[in-house]
């Protein structure tokens, strides 16, 4: 009897997920965005206004036979007065370990614009770096298993990685490795709402603080400490188009 339910469970289970009421490859990228369309940030230096980084799901595609969600992100800042950063981005990541496969990256720094296609094989440890215009030939970095995107990696945190107290995590980026901590829950306060969340913090080339939301594992703030200061990137309230 007791092996009839469980088969009789599985098989409306396996219904639900082929029916689309259970997308359970995709429910983790698509459903961080709720009912907007963007995830909208403000970003400071040092408590002064300095630009906003916008992030938006394109919904899913496929990649030399491997289905991704695309994502694009633009961001204007203009920071200390020292740089000067316009940027449209577009991040592939693997539907089911949303891992980076591919990233395209149209630059404007002080005037100079530069496209920039980073490529991830994540099986041979590899990523391949093509800049436009450039005199140099593709740049090819080895890193260890898996590999993953700054961007990617702190906007949308893995949700299979299991937060621990007080234990340090690594993760691989193309050029280092950073370790991230989880270092206790905390409410943090969001316009007018308090907010549960993770505080993590991050030591690597740049140390940062994180702050997550509980249900969704994205950043409600961002701190990154440099010898000039602070830079806080903080969500913006939910901007509700979608039907």
């Amino acid at each position: 009897m007791k092996r009839q339910v469980k088969v009789i469970m599985f098989l409306a289970v396996y219904f639900l997920v082929l029916t689309g009421f259970v997308d359970a490859s995709n429910q983790d990228i698509e459903s961080r965005f709720a009912e907007s369309d963007k995830l909208i940030y403000k970003v400071s230096a040092n408590g002064i206004p300095s630009g906003h980084i916008e992030w938006e799901y394109l919904g899913r595609r496929e990649i030399d036979g491997q289905a991704v969600d695309v994502l694009s992100v633009s961001s204007d800042t203009k920071i200390f007065a020292f740089l000067d950063l316009t940027s449209k981005e577009r991040v592939y990541l693997h539907s089911t370990t949303h891992l980076p496969l591919k990233v395209e990256r149209d630059v404007v720094m002080f005037g100079r614009k530069e496209l920039i296609e980073e490529f991830y094989d994540q099986e041979q440890g590899l990523v391949s770096i093509k800049r436009t215009p450039s005199k140099k030939e593709e740049e090819v970095l080895r890193q260890d298993k898996p590999i993953h995107n700054i961007l990617a990696l702190l906007y949308f945190f893995p949700q299979d990685v299991d937060l621990e107290k007080s234990e340090w995590m690594v993760f691989n980026l193309p050029t280092q490795k950073i370790r991230i901590k989880m270092i206790r829950e905390r409410e943090l306060k969001v316009g007018k709402e308090k907010k549960e969340t993770y505080f993590l913090i991050g030591r690597g080339a740049k140390r940062f603080s994180l702050w997550l939301d509980k249900k969704y594992r994205i950043p409600l703030r961002i701190e990154f400490i440099f010898p000039l200061g602070k830079i806080t990137i903080v969500k913006q309230e939910q901007v509700l188009s979608k039907p």
